[in-house]
């Protein structure tokens, strides 16, 4: 099967700095497009810009203030014309028991996972209706469907998340865009290795392994991509069998 392509095409991806939507960002230049990428760690951004060379457009970004959506937006809209695409990586994933989540902690796992997922997309509607290609993949979690006593206000974030996918379908759906999400499995990201779990994950995947980040980058870009041409309102499972949706 051929590769989706991107070859002109304006790609703005969130959490672009480091983890999957580094590997997104990677990927989608690799294959033609320029990718607006914004992130809040300035200093993995930069290092992302330096490796990934002049496709790819750093800015600073925080999904919990709507003010930096709006700007950033507005500098990848001044920057390119317009975009085909968009892809929400930003997140966060703090072990904490249910016991151990606080107020704050709570209020802060939503307010980046799913607050600001919502706000982006909506910043950038009006633009993708008007775009040539007009795509939007939505990271969710295989968390949101397996009970997590470890983390439940992440899983939890990550639930409402393939809500939003389903939403933004419907309302996007008469401009031309297709909104679509992907729930990845356990992926060997930078912070997996450092925080070692990695490992415990294997035995309940049928496959045998972690998916890698281009693992899950190729199903993003297949959905990002104009070789998406129906689907819409999906949040797809890569899971390596762990999670049969």
């Amino acid at each position: 099967m051929d590769e989706a392509r991107f070859d002109g095409c304006a790609v703005a991806v969130s959490g672009a700095a480091q983890g999957l939507g580094a590997a997104v960002a990677r990927m989608l230049i690799a294959r033609g497009a320029r990718v607006y990428g914004g992130d809040l760690d300035a200093r993995a951004l930069a290092a992302t810009a330096a490796a990934l060379g002049e496709a790819f457009v750093p800015a600073p970004l925080d999904v919990t203030e709507e003010d930096s959506i709006l700007a950033w937006r507005d500098s990848v809209i001044a920057r390119s014309g317009g975009i085909d695409a968009l892809v929400t990586c930003a997140g966060i994933y703090p072990f904490e028991g249910t016991r151990e989540i606080t107020v704050a902690g709570w209020d802060r796992m939503f307010n980046v996972n799913c607050r600001g997922t919502f706000l982006t997309v909506r910043a950038f509607m009006d633009d993708l209706a008007g775009s040539r290609q007009g795509r939007v993949v939505m990271i969710a979690s295989t968390d949101s469907y397996i009970p997590k006593p470890l983390y439940p206000h992440y899983a939890a974030s990550k639930a409402a998340v393939r809500s939003l996918v389903q939403t933004f379908a419907l309302e996007m759906a008469p401009g031309g865009t297709l909104v679509n999400g992907v729930s990845p499995g356990a992926i060997a990201v930078e912070r997996a290795h450092r925080d070692g779990w990695l490992d415990r994950c294997i035995p309940r995947i049928p496959l045998g392994r972690v998916a890698e980040p281009d693992d899950i980058a190729e199903v993003v870009a297949f959905l990002a991509s104009a070789a998406n041409r129906f689907m819409t309102g999906e949040t797809v499972v890569a899971s390596g069998g762990e999670v049969m949706a």
